[in-house]
């Protein structure tokens, strides 16, 4: 499993798509934030981390859509079955791979902290919470998109699945679905949205309800993706 994680990983870094998106990520995010900051006056990490949502709506189905589709494209799918691994194996490999090119690119976000601490008073626990959350959120996401990728050959069938899929869950937890459906139902629905449960980690206070809510996602997602690998014909 271990050399199938490097195989994937070196794909990325060897590969300048990965670099660009990478890149990408990191640039959006810091205009962003650093707009929000003068516009809103607000030198807090929480707007941050609410934007997060929203550009892993794109740059994660952009950095995942491939990892499967283009094997079932080539037929190296096939190649790949046949050797001594699981189809459990083959999945985390491919899973731990994105995620660790999605720290690459959190990390890259480090400068907004560090430069607001010589600004303002920052309360670390709270910001390496709020990395952590977005860490889980990043985890659903890559699943999500994963299991998209494994039910086509076509990379772009894959992101726009993935981002149509993502959008309208992160919408239910937003003031849109308040504003058309009645309230008590909005709320509900709000709950098992994403957006929800990281607010919390934004705020820094890690609730195990929302540890599980990422974590049975996340699983979920990976489960159904290996499942459908083992139905291959």
């Amino acid at each position: 499993m271990f050399s199938l994680y490097k195989k994937e990983l070196r794909y990325y870094l060897n590969n300048p798509i990965g670099y660009i998106v990478v890149v990408l990520f990191a640039a959006f995010a810091n205009f962003l934030f650093i707009k929000d900051i003068f516009i809103v006056g607000s030198a807090s990490m929480q707007p941050f981390f609410g934007l997060l949502p929203w550009l892993y709506l794109v740059f994660i189905p952009a950095m995942t859509m491939r990892i499967i589709a283009e094997e079932k494209r080539t037929n190296t799918i096939e190649v790949l079955l046949t050797l001594p691994v699981s189809e459990t194996q083959i999945v985390l490999a491919k899973f731990l791979a994105v995620m660790t090119l999605l720290i690459i690119a959190l990390f890259l976000t480090f400068g907004l902290p560090i430069s607001l601490s010589f600004l303002t008073k920052m309360y670390l626990p709270e910001v390496i919470v709020g990395y952590i959350g977005a860490l889980f959120l990043g985890a659903v996401c890559i699943g999500i998109t994963l299991f998209f990728s494994s039910q086509t050959k076509n990379q772009v069938v894959a992101f726009l699945a993935s981002a149509i899929f993502l959008f309208f869950l992160l919408v239910v937890g937003t003031d849109f679905t308040a504003n058309i459906l009645p309230k008590s139902i909005a709320d509900f629905l709000s709950y098992y949205t994403p957006i929800y449960h990281l607010q919390n980690f934004a705020k820094g206070v890690v609730d195990i309800r929302s540890v599980i809510y990422f974590v049975s996602f996340a699983v979920v997602a990976l489960f159904l993706t290996i499942v459908n690998l083992e139905k291959r014909e």
